[in-house]
């Protein structure tokens, strides 16, 4: 097995963190992708209909390693101090699939009886339209790897999620009487302290909320008369989406708010015995590491690529506590382990399909 230098590697997520990619940019790493797959030896290269880049090599079962191309909207500085790669994305998650790119491509000579596809796909950040795509576009994959920071953990699930959007509205006044007047804001604040107090789980088998954005007001003397604020739940398998809208819901009646649904994901929990999850932890013991079973607290696209497999896990370097943060950073170091593991996760995958 081909090793990896530190140094190659590094300038290699340098050069996809210099292309700032929030959702609907991601067509900037097109042609860096096509230079550093076509100079890794994959076999064909191209981007689907939504902009997703596929580069692929071999023939057989189809083992899909899936990554996602956009970032958070939020430049930061990128960086190589000789030992951490900084900037948007490092961790989640250009990070991770350039990972899965190099444990593809480390593995290429030993796995041409399986078809492995590297899937960098767009909008995970926003609305997982490029996994939805994959999704209804691919005929059959028989395992899928799902890029995202688990410190090398092996993620067998994710929790679900729903995305709403609150408003209220009143009729003002003005500052100095409020007990005259009516504030939207006030409203607001009532239903989401409720809503907070309600939904304060602290953990991956509870529901946790989350208030995201929140506006209101257009002059500081005046009693706000529209009021605006998104919110977002995460939820285990052990809920279900109807329970918790219904409750939402009633919740919002209560202290006269409206409520517009923009989103819900399912939670999604694979098997410890799913032949891809087998691989992985056999792959980490041959590189080394002793293999770790996580279930995360956000959710991912393998919330969608699900439909495709029941063989499904996700798997990658770095910290996910440092996601959507100002402080992303990747050790190189764990990337080439990530990449190692892959390698050594793609070879078992071949005993496993019986090719």
């Amino acid at each position: 097995m081909k090793t990896l230098d530190k140094d190659e590697v590094a300038m290699m997520l340098v050069r996809l963190l210099e292309a700032y990619t929030p959702p609907g940019s991601e067509y900037k790493l097109h042609g860096i992708l096509r230079d550093i797959c076509g100079g890794l030896g994959f076999e064909d290269c191209r981007v689907d209909g939504v902009g997703n880049f596929l580069a692929s090599y071999g023939s057989g079962d189809a083992v899909i390693l899936a990554g996602h191309l956009d970032t958070i909207p939020g430049r930061l500085e990128v960086s190589y101090d000789g030992e951490l790669v900084r900037g948007r994305g490092a961790v989640d998650a250009k990070g991770p699939f350039l990972s899965y790119i190099l444990g593809a491509s480390m593995a290429m000579k030993h796995v041409r009886d399986l078809r492995v596809v590297v899937a960098g796909l767009v909008r995970e950040e926003l609305d997982g339209a490029g996994a939805r795509h994959l999704v209804e576009t691919v005929v059959r994959a028989s395992h899928v790897l799902v890029g995202e920071p688990t410190g090398l953990g092996i993620a067998i699930a994710y929790r679900g999620s729903i995305t709403m959007e609150a408003r209220s509205s009143a009729k003002g006044g003005h500052s100095s009487a409020p007990y005259i007047g009516e504030s939207a804001l006030d409203k607001m604040l009532d239903f989401l302290n409720e809503f907070r107090s309600r939904f304060r789980g602290m953990g991956y088998e509870q529901v946790t909320s989350a208030i995201t954005m929140l506006s209101s007001g257009d002059w500081p003397s005046k009693l706000p008369e529209e009021a605006r604020a998104h919110l977002n739940l995460r939820f285990p398998s052990t809920y279900t989406h109807e329970w918790l809208l219904k409750d939402l819901r009633e919740l919002a009646e209560k202290h006269r708010v409206e409520l517009r649904l923009i989103d819900v994901t399912q939670p999604v929990e694979t098997s410890l015995n799913a032949p891809v999850v087998r691989a992985l932890v056999r792959g980490c013991i041959r590189a080394g590491l002793k293999p770790r079973i996580v279930k995360k607290t956000g959710t991912s696209d393998m919330n969608i690529l699900v439909r495709l497999t029941s063989s499904i896990a996700a798997f990658g370097p770095g910290d996910s506590r440092l996601a959507h943060t100002s402080y992303e950073a990747i050790s190189v170091r764990e990337m080439i382990k990530a990449a190692e593991i892959l390698s050594a996760t793609l070879r078992e995958l071949v005993g496993i399909s019986g090719t």
